[in-house]
């Protein structure tokens, strides 16, 4: 007889809530390797309840690295677009981390803690690749801590987010600007207070130690219930995020596209020194761009997924990387990479869906923008 070449499928990793999320009737779903709620209520229900009260979001499924040392700013400014020497201790900053070839090997915040310290939070799927990247072009006297398995990340937003998280804090933190952190406690637990979110509104992130989850967790829920509160599953957090127009990385964003291609310049610190892959996006920035990613919105009845064709005239130009019909804006929208020429605000393209084209129009992105 034969071999049978048979294949090992990994099980589902589970965040240390998950027994509370099967408690609060989630229904589940995979994510980047992880068995994660999609949903408690209805995705359209927890949607509305971040936009117009507060949600909080079990986000521990992302990866935690530390790393310290007299050059960590030094080396870790080699690895990132973004200039980490305009990085005070207690502010964040948003950063693509780029292969020789100009490609995004994945996005994340980075967190300065203090001069010689940093926390890098990294997304789910991948979290051994970047570890492994960091650790591979880093070197003593600098220390990489892998945290994934010691902290954990609760995301508490919407308009009343900050007044609740300052309630369980107990001591004021409307004043702490976006994109900072800081030491503190939460529902007398030790935790980082961040000031960043993925939704497009208000809020904090707060990493705290995987055995004060629950406490914190609960504590959320319960100090929240006069604000109407609710727990938020990974279907509201895409709708959300698509509608602030923030794009998700393997999904949006992968190995094969540039932060030039997918918008992101901004965060290219061009006026700094030498990182990797700056030769290869200085080359596209000459020569120019084959493809950009764009939003849109349909002008007739369809839901656009990923994946979709993208026509103009007739003719394929793209495709759907991230689509749906968005509650806040009250219209199918997406986004999708199209040809520079397709790129501009009010051009006309077609989403084709089931072997129908549907007339579309680029737009100026984000599609929803929270009222200061």
């Amino acid at each position: 007889m034969a071999d049978v070449e048979t294949s090992v499928v990994e099980p589902l990793k589970r965040t240390a809530l998950f027994s509370t999320h099967a408690s609060l009737h989630a229904k589940f779903g995979p994510f980047g390797g992880w068995e994660l709620p999609i949903y408690y209520s209805s995705i359209l229900q927890e949607h509305q309840a971040v936009r117009t009260a507060v949600g909080v979001f079990d986000v521990s499924h992302l990866g935690h690295l530390e790393v310290a040392g007299s050059q960590a700013e030094s080396q870790l400014q080699q690895l990132f677009t973004q200039d980490l020497t305009r990085l005070a201790a207690g502010r964040a900053i948003y950063s693509p981390m780029l292969t020789p070839e100009g490609a995004i090997l994945d996005e994340m915040i980075l967190y300065r803690l203090a001069s010689d310290r940093f926390r890098v939070v990294v997304n789910a799927a991948n979290g051994d690749k970047v570890l492994a990247w960091v650790a591979g072009h880093l070197h003593a006297p600098v220390l990489v801590q892998d945290f994934r398995e010691k902290f954990g990340t609760l995301a508490v937003q919407g308009p009343k987010a900050v007044r609740l998280v300052e309630r369980l804090a107990a001591e004021p933190l409307a004043h702490v600007l976006r994109y900072s952190v800081r030491s503190g406690a939460i529902a007398g637990k030790v935790a980082l207070l961040a000031r960043t979110g993925y939704t497009g509104e208000d809020g904090f992130e707060l990493f705290v130690a995987v055995e004060d989850l629950k406490p914190v967790w609960n504590a959320l829920l319960k100090a929240g219930q006069t604000d109407g509160i609710q727990p938020i599953g990974l279907g509201a957090r895409d709708t959300l995020r698509l509608e602030a127009g923030l794009p998700l990385g393997g999904t949006d964003l992968d190995e094969k596209t540039t932060p030039l291609e997918a918008g992101l310049e901004w965060a290219v610190a061009w006026d700094k020194g030498p990182f990797i892959g700056r030769e290869a996006l200085e080359r596209q920035r000459q020569q120019g761009i084959a493809r950009r990613l764009v939003g849109f919105r349909l002008k007739a009845a369809g839901i656009p997924r990923t994946g979709c064709p993208i026509f103009r005239q007739g003719q394929p130009i793209g495709r759907v990387t991230s689509g749906t019909f968005l509650p806040t804006v009250g219209q199918a929208i997406g986004m999708g990479y199209v040809p520079p020429g397709a790129a501009d605000p009010g051009a006309a393209i077609a989403i084709q869906i089931h072997g129908h084209e549907v007339p579309a129009e680029v737009v100026k992105l984000p599609f929803y923008r929270r009222a200061k």
